[in-house]
């Protein structure tokens, strides 16, 4: 049972009459209900129901699923007085539940030992079957839920923090975490807070291994934000020195080579250019972007009919690309091709009629053909924000400025993402 069904399955009572619990530092209090744990599929409560066992159930109930009850400390007094070696036990169950993948009941009694008596070890065993979880539903292909329990295991771990202050272990277990779902600036953190307070031992080797491969991956993404920015106010050779750097320490990593290419491209060095793009391919990377800067430079280069069969490529890897489909429409429009002119010039008004860019080019079209574009007749795209396509991850927020050579015009932005990391191995 999820915990909105477990609390609904509890009934209060009075203290039974007869019921003796007494120790040195505990006293029932006959002022307070006890909860009892209905049976499974049942809905009122027998006389022979309420039994000690069904009592501490309701109250591990409680302590699991609402420890802000205003009498949860009586019932952790009341249960570690008929059992004391009861989070123990619980435990042990905890985890053979988690094994059977018996997630809601293994939770249930983890949440009512961390609770009960809360330990490093117990605020971890939590976290951990919150990240079983997470991997659970990833399989299912649930995002929401693989999301929800993602944040349960985080919330777990620093609710830990707070409760035993600078903990190593904690602490550990945070920098792992954040590590693994691709956080590297709050690994770091954490790794430097654990690296002040931690003893030595393999576990700090460990730990250490870690922390320099994130300060590796963080220069890394460092490197490949720079070239990517420095392309951006047109400094090309900043950008490439910054690209290289990248890929020297990722000579199998795609990303450097595709801002390395861009940024040669704009300094005219086309053959190399297309060299670094082909890298690219070799590495099994297959994008817009990348056949769109090849056909760039294959039409710098004089192979006008490679240009448009690399353009072809990425209109079909990418249908909604306006770069692509803008491009080919001038590049046919060129040629005289008014037939395919006219199809990707549909296209591209069907993504954004209102691109200043897409206008100049149907004039250009009616000019030269005597045609006229009709009104767009078909449903149009409709984006929550107007300035969707502008921020497109997946293809160039471009613009031609003019068209006036005989060449693809020159974009002003590339998509290439920056490097993450999500549920990667470091």
């Amino acid at each position: 049972m999820n915990r909105e069904e477990s609390l609904r399955s509890l009934r209060y009572i009075k203290v039974p009459e007869g019921m003796r619990i007494e120790s040195e530092g505990f006293r029932l209090d006959e002022n307070i209900m006890l909860p009892v744990q209905l049976k499974t599929g049942e809905t009122r409560l027998k006389a022979d129901d309420i039994t000690l066992e069904a009592i501490v159930s309701g109250m591990l109930t409680v302590i699991a699923y609402d420890e802000n009850n205003i009498n949860a400390s009586y019932y952790k007094d009341f249960v570690m007085t008929v059992d004391p070696t009861l989070p123990e036990n619980l435990n042990k169950a905890a985890i053979a539940k988690e094994e059977q993948k018996d997630y809601e009941f293994s939770e249930e009694l983890f949440l009512a030992v961390y609770h009960l008596l809360p330990q490093t070890a117990s605020c971890i065993n939590l976290a951990t079957l919150y990240s079983s979880m997470a991997v659970d539903a990833e399989e299912k292909g649930d995002e929401e839920k693989e999301d929800e329990y993602l944040l349960r295991a985080k919330g777990t771990l620093k609710d830990g923090l707070r409760r035993f202050g600078e903990n190593e272990d904690i602490l550990a277990e945070l920098s792992s975490f954040e590590a693994f779902t691709g956080n590297l600036e709050e690994a770091k953190d954490y790794l430097d807070r654990y690296m002040a307070i931690a003893s030595e031992g393999a576990k700090k080797q460990e730990m250490k291994e870690l922390l320099h491969k994130i300060e590796i991956q963080l220069q890394n993404d460092e490197d490949i934000k720079e070239a990517y920015d420095f392309i951006m106010l047109g400094e090309t050779g900043k950008a490439i020195e910054a690209a290289e750097r990248f890929i020297n320490q990722n000579p199998d990593t795609w990303n450097g080579y595709f801002l390395k290419a861009w940024a040669l491209r704009k300094e005219g060095r086309y053959e190399e250019a297309r060299k670094n793009l082909m890298k690219c391919l070799e590495l099994g990377e297959r994008s817009a972007d990348i056949y769109n800067e090849l056909s760039i430079s294959e039409l710098e280069i004089g192979d006008r009919e490679l240009a448009k069969t690399y353009l072809e490529t990425a209109a079909d890897l990418d249908p909604e690309n306006l770069t692509v489909a803008s491009n080919l429409s001038y590049l046919y429009l060129q040629d005289g091709d008014y037939d395919s002119a006219r199809e990707y010039l549909e296209k591209a008004r069907y993504l954004s009629g209102n691109d200043e860019i897409i206008k100049h080019l149907i004039d250009e079209y009616e000019k030269k053909t005597g045609e006229k574009i009709g009104e767009i007749i078909h449903e149009e795209i409709v984006h929550d924000d107007h300035d969707k396509e502008d921020e497109d991850d997946d293809a160039y927020a471009a613009e031609i400025a003019e068209i006036e050579k005989d060449g693809i015009p020159e974009p002003e932005e590339c998509s290439c993402h920056h490097h993450h990391h999500h549920e990667e191995e470091l």
